[in-house]
């Protein structure tokens, strides 16, 4: 499945329209950019549901202070691993919603997960955060070099996916079989002129509240390094991407930059769009919405037609 250009024509969920109702009503995008000013996130991961443990292999592993998990079918046949970056601004860690997501993803792929609790701003950086992933990617490559690896994150972990396969590229290394990204963050800058109409649709994200992230996500790097912000590296020469976003996330603007920006450079692209989704609906699960993108990902891993 290469170069799709999908727009999804059917009309938003009434759950999703409800869902993103009630963040207005109780001022989710005020709460969020406090907590990205006061670093009041969550740094402890979410407990891992009693139904991935019962279900699935469960395999736990602390190289230093930041735990890795890979989470796999009991039969264990699959040829596929997906590495998975959790969103939260660098700055928040696993929800209980991703580990549904995870669940889903496995159920749906066949795929054994491996789950990095990277490190996090404003405590540490982005270099500490690529330096983990750097140690984590080549164990597993060692360890399982027939195997197929997908890249996937959403919001602040599909920015992560994205510019280490770009350092990886630029260090003539292995990367991934491809990459999937769901509502990604690709410019801590936030500085697209499109932002500020996207952000009277947004119940979710400022941008304020995200510069504010960003920068302690960059420590002293430049906010355009490509490490901080992958918008602004080379797009050539990477593995196929797909990116899944939705029209009233105000991160939206930039998946829209990355469609041009790799059309341009003739790169092995897809791009999925949902009018009317929020940011990072897709670890939502009961959605209907996520039900498809959880189906379309399947067919992209799987290399089904």
């Amino acid at each position: 499945m290469n170069n799709i250009d999908y727009q999804h024509s059917i009309p938003e969920s009434f759950q999703s329209r409800l869902i993103h109702m009630a963040m207005g009503l109780f001022g989710m995008k005020k709460k969020t950019e406090r907590k990205m000013i006061s670093n009041g996130f969550a740094k402890e991961p979410a407990k891992i549901p009693d139904s991935l443990r019962k279900h699935f292999n469960i395999q736990e592993a602390e190289p230093d202070t930041h735990k890795i998990w890979t989470i796999s079918p009991v039969d264990g046949k699959s040829d596929l691993i997906i590495l998975y970056f959790h969103g939260g601004a660098y700055m928040s860690n696993l929800r209980k919603e991703h580990w549904s997501l995870i669940e889903k993803l496995i159920i749906k792929t066949g795929a054994a997960i491996v789950v990095p609790d990277y490190p996090l701003a404003p405590e540490a950086g982005c270099k500490e955060a690529y330096d983990f992933i750097e140690e984590l990617f080549t164990g597993l490559i060692t360890v399982y070099p027939a195997k197929r690896i997908i890249f996937m994150g959403d919001s602040a972990g599909g920015g992560l996916a994205l510019g280490f396969t770009q350092q990886l590229r630029d260090q003539n290394k292995k990367q991934p079989d491809q990459i999937i990204i769901f509502s990604p963050w690709l410019d801590v800058t936030m500085c697209n002129p499109d932002l500020e109409s996207l952000y009277k649709k947004d119940n979710l994200l400022s941008i304020a509240g995200l510069k504010n992230a960003g920068q302690k996500y960059a420590g002293n790097l430049d906010l355009k390094d490509f490490r901080v912000s992958p918008i602004y590296g080379n797009l050539t020469g990477l593995c196929r991407i797909s990116v899944f976003t939705g029209t009233r996330d105000i991160l939206n603007a930039d998946a829209k930059e990355l469609k041009r920006l790799m059309r341009d450079q003739n790169s092995n692209f897809n791009y999925f769009e949902y009018p009317g989704m929020f940011h990072d609906w897709m670890i939502i699960t009961s959605l209907k919405e996520s039900h498809d993108v959880i189906n379309k990902v399947d067919k992209l891993v799987n290399d089904y037609e």
